[in-house]
């Protein structure tokens, strides 16, 4: 043997199993890392090309511009390309109908197709989906939004030329009606006709057919005429964009009025106009990355520090014939050195290769979502490079402590020791009698156990606290998206109708339900009101938040405004019990006790921050009494009457469109039979035409396998022949909606996963350990009388005791870490923060379950071996 260093790979042939688990640690480390940062990079490009087609690829508008401002644009140093649009006017469709003016509370005449001249260089940076035909390229050319062709007098096809009547749309001011309604007024000026030939249709993102105003494009021939243009621009360099564009506006002697950012698109080439996020986001990825660091330096310094705990008497050995302290630590640093040369190339490989399974995991959902289309791998030098760099200083801060106690052990530590640990004195450490009570003698040993090596207690309780703490953090990270809204929980259905269907809704519903390619029919009859609250069943900081909600008093309840009463049909309470968190969905026992379910979480506007927070703003229980009454009972009253309402259950969240209130009042969904007796009135001045008024929407989800066009077909079968009703098309966004929300739980639970196995290698490494360096004190134990069971619930006893410790102290600091999370998220969106009771309770349970597991195979290996050579054995 030429040098003492050559010891190192005997150690790690003859250590495989601990070699492989630090190896393994390594590779995790280097892989989660390279794994964010992989994705963070491809997503990134696939975000912005999904960006640019939704949005755009220009990277400003300049409204209103005359030939002069064009030319300058044109020939100015900081603008790479320009593009050029006309707006042409607006041109008429179809008179627009008196149900229609009431309902969007609109005086509009007409239903319109604003026109914009397009040249070539502008349509390619605009965001055009083409449903059929081509991009115009001529002035006389048009396409416009596909469903618009069935408004003309004769439903317009491809090559069809339609003359159309031109002009302005002139915005007048709003008025109020008798009722108390605004009203907006708008009138047209007739500048003349134009004829187009009908070359494209484009496909909006979803069709609203109340939507008064759609968009049609022609071509642009040049730029010489005089009138007032937009002007899309590029910049070559998008560093420090708002910037430069500000200074084109300058130089042109615009105003920022007069111009507007392509905001998603800047913001995704890192230049946010809000600096705020972008801290917060740079702030998140160094903190989880931080913590991932922390995680996995916990696994590998217990298995560096329980290496050095085994070989003590070697390396005292090696200093009786010689050896240095830095020859000693030379030998514990070359080891990290050879185990990052293997895990940290395998790890940068196990990332990228994860991420491939991911995107191959999403291809077999068959999504359309055009983010995960356009995703594609990429190898970024930069990730590789500081995914290493982690790892190594990962590693290398692990193995330099364990190193410095290597150096320090003497010879003569060495030949009065053997093994890792001192003698002790269990005089020191007294008895206790309610242990041994309660646990017996195998308790009392156990309990002793934890207190005689402070320095092996510490470790262990260490390496399960930072395992605890890791779990809540990341949990709680995975919970906190949810909340801001990052997977999208919100499913309107395929299709929702809506408008003046009250006297129809029970024919339509029948019908609906009997089309066999619809799943379910939601049928939402909704009335507000005001509901009387005891004010112990308000939270606090939502009245410190908005206090001006809850200043006007009735009875000594606090008067609650904007309240909404809603059913979802009787039929379809079983989809809520998933979000029931007490109480029952029983509608005989809604009907009978006039009950409804409650939603106590709220969006209520914060002063402070001149936000919306989501916060649990109400604790209403089961049993509880909400005194309730509509607004439309009370419009000849100069009293309102109240009817109670009884709590029956509380859920988590609503759904459809009812997931939240959005004003600070409270969510009420009840049966229909409990909305109509809340409606009625026993007045005999009061007229019952007018008393009980609901509206009713209707929310249509498709069976699996359902036709979409023949349900299609049906409603606008439906909407022509029921004057004021409407329907809305979500049936293409609604899928990429459902697809888009597995696909990111995919990323958030999987990172939870991974999160889950460092912190359970942690566990095992570390009690395993405990164990197998306790070999000869264990066979002692044995050799004096303690039957093979009784060593194992004093082992059991041991490990339970570890998790109590690492539980409290765990908890504690994961709880804390996951309140440092949320104040890094808040300044993104804000929420309400609760202590995350479930997190904890998984993480302690599964700690303290995986510290149990952990012992199982060592102490077989002990006890399966004739005792005396477990006592003679060396670790």
């Amino acid at each position: 043997m030429r040098s003492y260093k050559e010891i190192t790979y005997r150690y790690l042939k003859g250590q495989r199993n601990r070699t492989l688990l630090t190896i393994l640690g390594i590779i995790l480390s280097v892989a989660l890392v390279s794994a964010i940062g992989t994705i963070i990079v491809s997503a990134r490009g696939a975000l912005i090309t999904e960006a640019i087609r939704e949005n755009g690829s220009y990277h400003a508008k300049f409204a209103e511009m005359d030939k002069d401002n064009i030319n300058k644009m044109t020939n100015h140093v900081g603008v790479s390309e320009v593009g050029v649009g006309k707006l042409e006017g607006a041109a008429i469709v179809k008179e627009t109908t008196e149900e229609e003016k009431e309902e969007y509370r609109w005086d509009i005449p007409y239903r319109y197709i604003e026109i914009e001249g397009l040249e070539e260089e502008a349509i390619e940076m605009l965001p055009f989906n083409l449903k059929e035909g081509r991009i115009p390229k001529a002035p006389d050319e048009i396409a416009i939004e596909y469903w618009m062709a069935s408004y003309f007098d004769k439903e317009v096809k491809l090559g069809d030329k339609i003359k159309l009547t031109m002009g302005n749309r002139i915005i007048g001011n709003d008025e109020e009606t008798q009722d108390g309604q605004i009203v907006r007024k708008e009138t047209f000026e007739k500048t003349g006709e134009k004829e187009y030939t009908v070359v494209g249709f484009i496909k909006p993102q979803y069709i609203w057919k109340g939507n008064l105003v759609t968009k049609g494009i022609t071509g642009l021939d040049s730029r010489v005429e005089e009138g007032n243009y937009n002007a899309y621009i590029k910049i070559p360099n998008i560093k420090d964009a708002y910037e430069k564009i500000t200074s084109i506006a300058k130089d042109l002697g615009k105003t920022e009025e007069d111009f507007e950012y392509n905001y998603r698109v800047l913001r995704l080439y890192a230049e946010s106009m809000s600096q705020t996020f972008d801290r917060s986001m740079v702030v998140l990825l160094i903190f989880v990355v931080g913590l991932i660091i922390v995680s996995t330096i916990a696994v590998i310094y217990n298995a560096f520090n329980i290496s050095v705990l085994e070989r003590i008497a070697q390396f005292g050995l090696l200093r009786s014939v010689g050896a240095t302290p830095n020859q000693i630590r030379g030998i514990v640093l070359k080891e990290a050195l050879i185990l990052s040369i293997i895990g940290i190339p395998i790890g940068l490989f196990s990332g990228v290769f994860a991420m491939r399974v991911v995107l191959y995991i999403i291809s077999l959902l068959k999504s359309d979502i055009y983010l995960f289309k356009d995703m594609k791998i990429t190898i970024s030098g930069a990730v590789f490079l500081i995914s290493t760099i982690t790892g190594l200083v990962t590693v290398f801060l692990s193995a330099i402590g364990p190193a410095r106690r290597a150096g320090k052990v003497s010879a003569l530590e060495a030949v009065r020791n053997t093994g890792s640990f001192k003698k002790e004195k269990f005089k020191k450490i007294q008895n206790s009698i309610l242990v041994r009570r309660i646990l017996g003698v195998e308790g009392e040993i156990a309990y002793k156990n934890l207190r005689r090596n402070r320095k092996r207690f510490i470790i262990t309780v260490f390496s399960m606290v930072i395992s605890i703490s890791l779990f809540i953090t990341f949990s709680s990270f995975s919970d906190f998206m949810f909340k801001m809204g990052i997977v999208e929980s919100k499913d309107m259905g395929d299709f929702s109708i809506y408008g003046d269907i009250d006297d129809k809704s029970e024919e339509i519903y029948t019908e609906l339900r009997n089309i066999k390619d619809i799943k379910r029919v939601y049928k939402v009859k909704f009335n507000n009101g005001e509901a009387l609250i005891e004010e112990s069943r308000i939270s606090k900081k939502m009245i410190e938040m908005a206090p001006f909600l809850f200043e006007k008093k009735r009875d000594n309840l606090i008067r609650i405004n904007n309240v909404q009463v809603s059913t979802i049909g009787d039929e379809n309470f079983e989809t809520l019990k998933g979000l029931l968190k007490e109480g029952t969905l029983d509608v005989n026992r809604l009907n009978k006790e006039n009950g409804v379910l409650v939603i106590n979480s709220t969006y209520a506007y914060n002063q402070k921050t001149d936000r919306n927070s989501l916060m649990e703003g109400y604790k209403l229980k089961v049993g509880d009494k909400i005194p309730y009454t509509s607004y439309d009972l009370n419009k000849e009253r100069v009293e309102p009457v109240y009817k109670e309402l009884t709590v029956v259950g509380v859920l988590e969240k609503g759904i459809l469109d009812k997931e939240y209130n959005p004003n600070g009042s409270i969510n009420i969904i009840t049966t229909e039979s409990v909305l109509e007796n809340l409606l009625k009135t026993d007045d005999e001045d009061f007229d019952d035409a007018e008393v009980g008024r609901y509206r009713t929407n209707m929310y249509i989800e498709m069976a699996e396998n359902g036709s979409i066009e023949s349900v299609k077909a049906y409603l606008d079968d439906l909407e022509e022949a029921t004057p004021g009703l409407h329907y809305i098309d979500y049936a293409e966004s609604a899928k990429e909606n459902r697809v888009a929300s597995i696909i990111v739980s995919i990323f958030l639970y999987g990172f939870v996963a991974i999160i889950t196995l460092i912190s359970s290698i942690n566990i095992i490494n570390t009690i395993s350990t405990n164990i197998i360096l306790r070999t000869k004190e264990i066979a002692m134990i044995k050799a004096v009388g303690m039957t093979q069971s009784g060593i194992k619930r004093m082992v059991a006893l041991e490990s339970l005791f570890y998790g109590i410790y690492a539980a409290i102290f765990g908890g504690v600091i994961g709880t804390g870490l996951s309140y440092i999370l949320f104040n890094i998220l808040m300044k993104i969106r804000e929420f309400q923060w609760i202590i995350p009771w479930k997190n904890i309770a998984i993480a302690c349970v599964g700690a303290t379950i995986i510290a149990l597991l952990s012992g199982a195979y060592p102490l077989k290996r002990i006890n399966d071996k004739i005792i005396v050579e477990s006592m003679k054995a060396e670790n």
